[in-house]
Formats: structure tokens, C-alpha cells, sequence
């Protein structure tokens, strides 16, 4: 899927790789998540204002006692 990341001057990046999603964070960092590649592309907070595309879904482990 496409994710699109729009900067705080008003251009736009664009991850085009099968299987990119990002993950918004509670702090305001914007990390995207690349398929197939170790690692991931952080933004800052307020260096982007707006992103489109697949958000990432965490999965918890579930402990049952």
C-alpha cells in the first residue's frame, strides 16, 4: 500500500513498497514502517502534518492466568 506523508512545508513523500504502513504515536512521532526492510523512517513531532495510507495495527500478546 501507498503511504502518503505530507511535510510542514507542504511537500509530500510517498512509500510505494507492497506491505508499507505507519504508526502514529501518542508523543506525535510518525514512524513508517517499510515490507521488507529492516528498520523504519521516523518524522518528528510537527516536522509532518497529515499522512495517508495504512495504519499499522500493533498486536498484543494476550497472558491468560
Amino acid at each position: 500500500m501507498t503511504v502518503t506523508v505530507t511535510l510542514r512545508d507542504g511537500t509530500s513523500q510517498i512509500y510505494m513498497r507492497f506491505g508499507d504502513a505507519y504508526v502514529k504515536h501518542g508523543d506525535g512521532t510518525l514512524d513508517i514502517i517499510r515490507g521488507g526492510v529492516k528498520g523504519s523512517f521516523s518524522y518528528a513531532a510537527g516536522e509532518w502534518t497529515d499522512v495517508q495510507g495504512d495504519q499499522k495495527r500493533w498486536k498484543s500478546a494476550r497472558f491468560w492466568s
